[in-house]
This record gives structure tokens, C-alpha cells and sequence, in this order.
């Protein structure tokens, strides 16, 4: 290399000097083209990355867990709790936060099963619904006894991804008590799910009066946003959102009257329903064989479920609104009723009772063998002669009775809004020759609540109110009231249900 100078001219540079100043340069330039690179690279992510990288540390640092809200409480006319709740031990898994691969979930999941005595398939399936990247909670069992609680928390360094939360549950009086009135919660289905007005993870109203009235008793869940460390442990609260009881609902239902139902249907098939007649107010409602409520409020493996399913006493059925027979001799009133209003019968109208009526070829008996000899209307239903009515129920006509029963309600809704209730039948009469004629024969079985007539036990009830009630029809249920205390305003609910609910802040 030459290099020009005024008092020299031109004149050569060392070979050495001139490699060295190659190498400085060219260090110079990867340093300031690194440094240009580390600049740009800062800017991108403060800049244009910014706020995704912010999100992204929000939520590693950050955790949303909803806070439910206590479900309303069931009371008796007298205020007697029906239903209440207790706090309980619930386990969770936080899918976010369990091992990342396949064989450390494994891990944590089979100590958890060792530690808990919980299937490991319960567990497994439990993550398998949502998505291994929700922080959200999945709730694994509920009503975690205390050593249990302590054994995750003896544990907890190993678990990472699990949790022991407090929870309100619903408590009873007794495991059976009233358990086809007031029905069970438990989690939302997948069928619930798409409606979408249910997260997973919400306890819903699945039978009874938890059913009919879970709009009001549910509430609102709070929640909270709570800074972890890099364990997963809470520091501290960064903001929180208060949860919203659900309402308070009184119902007609008188505890005492109901337990002393159920206990008078010990043992027994069937079932029972008091009501005061001059309100339509169900004061007991009771089907035997009762379930077991516990049972149905967390997790119920197949073979339990099957277990009760397949019972031959069908305990899940609601026989007060579920369960259809032929009404026998209490049809003898709608006749009664009928001919009364029709003019087709009068109180004096007599017959005599040999224990057996002729229709034609056929002969139609009375329960007595004997008879009852001459008797009239009273008498008659006194000792529920089924000649007397038989020869009734030709005056009246089989258009009367059935027009007249159903004015009853019989063979109708009864209105209680219970679900899976079942209308009865209340025959029509045959079609001959292009119109509908009673035969005589289905009339006379008929008048006896005999044939193709059938009712439930709540609208036999409902029927008997109305003639205790001088003929005069309620409910079986009085209107609710419902007091918001978000808007302090209130609805009076017109239809006919089983409760009067009011919110209580």
C-alpha cells in the first residue's frame, strides 16, 4: 500500500501495518452490525411486540379464578330451611399448569390417585374436555374431607397444577328428604353447555324445584385475578369481583307435614300430596322410594348410576307427576258433579242394589257381593255402591262425565311446572258411522273410573281440593314474588309454580 505526502511525495507502508488495520475495521463493522441488529430487535419487540409480550407475561404472572356464588336457600311457609349450603373442600386441576408432556401429567395425576384414593381414569378424563392451555379450574371432586386437603398441601411442590378451593355445597336434612320436590344440582352437561348459558363448571338445577327455579337461585360468580410466583403460588390479589347470592325462596311446602308424609309412606310404593284447598298450596309433596340427593350432587361413577336406574322401585320416578292409574271409585265424584250441574241427577234419585247390574248380555258387579240395597246419591257415595253409579252414569252420558273431568283437570297440566309431568287420559268417545257415540258399556265402566281412564296422584289432589273447596279451583301453586336488589324492583310471576321467591341482598 502507498501513502502520498506533501514532503515526501509518495512513499510504501509496511505490509504488516496494513493486514492490522484490515482486521480492526473489519471487527468494527460485525460489532456495529451485531449492535444494529440487538437495537432493531429491541425495537420490534418494545414497539410493534409490545403489548403481545405484555399479554403473554400477564398471563404466566397472572391467574383469573372465578369465585362462585352461593346458591339461593329453599325454605319452608315458616321459614324453615329445606335446602342450605355449607362450605367444602373441592379439588381442581389448572390444565396450564400441569406438565407439559404426556408422562409428567401422567406422574402427577397417578400421586394424586394414590394420595386421594380418586380413579386415575377420573382424573384423566376430567382434562380431557377443555384445553390444555386454560388456566381456568376443572373441578375434579367435590367434598374433599380435611386430611385430604392437608395431604395435597403436604404435597404440593410435587402437584404442580393442583388445587384444593373452598366451595359452597348444597346440604339437606336428610339425604332423602323431599328429594323429588326439591330436586339436585350438579355440574353443567355438555348438552347444557351448548346452550350456552353455562360455563363448565357451573352447578345447574337438574331436577325440582332447584330445576324450576335455578334462573333465581343461581346468582352471579365473582372472581379474582391473583399474582403467582414462579411455582404457581399466590402472592397476592390484583383485583376482585364480589360474588352475588342467588335468591331466597320460600315455598309452600310446611317441613313437619312433609316429614311426617314421608314417614307414614315408609316402606311403601306410591305417592302422596297434602294441599290446603282454599290456596292450591302443596304443603307435603312425597314419591316413595325416595334417592339419595348426596348422591346425585357430585360425581357418580356408571356402576352407581346404573345401581339406582335399574332398581326395580324406580326411585328416580316422581310418581306424584310421573306416575299414571285408573282413578276407581273417586270418578264417582266427577259423575256425582255432572249429573248435578246437568240436571241428569238429583240427591233423592234412588236405586236398588242387588250386587249386580244387567246392561244388554253383560253383567257388571259391585264390590259388595250382597248389595247394598236401596240407597240414594248420599249413600251411595258413602259406600261407593258401583250399581248406584253405574245406572248414573247412563243418565248423565259419557260426553257430561269427560267434559266435567276435565274441568276437574283431570287428563290436563296441572300447572306445577315440575318437570317430566304426565297429563293422565280422559278418554273420547268412539267414532261410529262418521260421529263420535258412547257406547254404553264404556259408560258404565267409565262412571267407576274404570276403561281407558287414567290421573296422577297431584291431580286427584287438585280435585279433591276443589270439591272440599266448594267446587272452587286453585294452583296447586301460588304465585311468586321476585325482588332484584341490583334494580330494588319487583315481578309477580302470574303462572303457577311451587314456590314465592324473593332476592335478598
Amino acid at each position: 500500500m502507498r501513502r502520498f505526502s506533501l514532503s515526501h511525495g509518495w512513499r510504501s507502508l509496511p505490509e504488516g501495518r496494513d493486514a492490522g488495520k484490515k482486521r480492526v475495521t473489519a471487527v468494527a463493522v460485525v460489532v456495529l452490525a451485531a449492535l444494529a441488529m440487538v437495537v432493531g430487535q429491541l425495537w420490534y419487540l418494545q414497539v410493534l411486540e409490545g403489548g403481545y409480550f405484555l399479554d403473554a407475561s400477564d398471563k404466566n404472572r397472572i391467574r383469573i379464578r372465578p369465585v362462585a356464588a352461593p346458591r339461593g336457600i329453599l325454605f319452608d311457609r315458616n321459614g324453615v330451611p329445606l335446602v342450605d349450603n355449607r362450605p367444602t373442600f373441592t379439588l381442581s386441576l389448572i390444565p396450564r399448569e400441569l406438565p407439559r408432556d404426556e408422562q409428567g401429567r401422567d406422574a402427577v395425576l397417578g400421586r394424586v390417585a394414590a394420595l386421594l384414593r380418586i380413579p386415575y381414569a377420573e382424573l384423566a378424563e376430567s382434562i380431557t374436555r377443555v384445553s390444555l392451555d386454560s388456566f381456568l379450574p376443572v373441578r375434579v371432586r367435590r367434598g374433599l374431607r380435611l386430611e385430604d386437603m392437608a395431604k395435597v398441601e403436604e404435597w404440593k411442590l410435587e402437584l404442580p397444577g393442583v388445587i384444593v378451593e373452598v366451595e359452597p355445597q348444597r346440604t339437606y336434612p336428610s339425604s332423602r328428604f323431599a328429594a323429588h320436590l326439591l330436586g339436585y344440582v350438579r355440574e353443567a352437561s355438555d348438552e347444557q353447555l351448548k346452550q350456552g348459558r353455562y360455563r363448565r363448571g357451573d352447578m345447574v338445577g337438574q331436577s325440582g324445584l332447584e330445576r324450576l327455579l335455578d334462573e333465581f337461585l343461581r346468582g352471579r360468580d365473582g372472581g379474582e385475578r391473583i399474582e403467582v410466583d414462579a411455582l404457581g403460588r399466590p402472592v397476592r390479589v390484583v383485583q376482585q369481583t364480589e360474588p352475588h347470592p342467588g335468591a331466597q325462596v320460600v315455598t309452600t311446602v310446611d317441613r313437619r307435614i312433609q316429614e311426617a308424609t314421608e314417614q307414614a309412606m315408609e316402606g311403601r310404593a306410591g305417592a302422596a300430596v297434602v294441599m290446603d284447598p282454599r290456596s292450591g298450596d302443596v304443603l307435603a309433596l312425597v314419591s316413595t322410594p325416595a334417592f339419595e340427593i348426596d348422591r346425585f350432587t357430585g360425581t357418580i361413577d356408571r356402576a352407581a348410576w346404573l345401581k339406582v336406574v335399574q332398581h326395580p322401585e324406580h326411585p328416580l320416578l316422581n310418581r306424584t307427576i310421573q306416575s299414571q292409574y285408573a282413578p276407581g271409585s273417586l270418578f264417582k265424584l266427577v259423575v256425582t258433579a255432572a249429573g248435578l250441574q246437568e240436571g241428569t241427577l238429583t240427591p233423592l234419585d234412588r236405586v236398588h242394589c242387588s250386587g249386580e247390574f244387567q246392561l244388554g248380555t253383560r253383567t257388571f258387579k259391585d264390590w259388595k257381593e250382597d248389595g247394598h240395597g236401596t240407597v240414594d246419591l248420599r249413600r251411595a257415595i258413602a259406600h261407593s255402591c258401583n250399581i248406584f253409579f253405574y245406572q248414573a252414569g247412563l243418565k248423565v252420558g259419557g260426553a257430561a262425565i269427560t267434559k266435567y273431568a276435565r274441568a276437574f283437570g283431570l287428563g290436563q297440566p296441572t300447572g306445577i311446572d315440575l318437570a317430566g309431568e304426565k297429563f293422565g287420559l280422559v278418554p273420547q268417545p268412539r267414532p261410529k258411522r262418521g260421529r263420535d257415540q258412547w257406547q254404553a258399556g264404556d259408560v258404565v265402566n267409565l262412571s267407576i273410573g274404570q276403561g281407558p281412564v287414567l290421573v296422577t296422584p297431584l291431580q286427584v289432589a287438585k280435585f279433591m281440593a276443589a270439591i272440599a273447596n266448594g267446587g272452587v279451583q286453585d294452583g296447586p301453586l301460588p304465585d311468586r314474588e321476585v325482588h332484584d336488589p341490583d334494580t330494588s324492583s319487583s315481578r309477580r310471576w302470574s303462572g303457577p309454580t311451587c314456590a314465592r321467591a324473593w332476592w335478598r341482598s
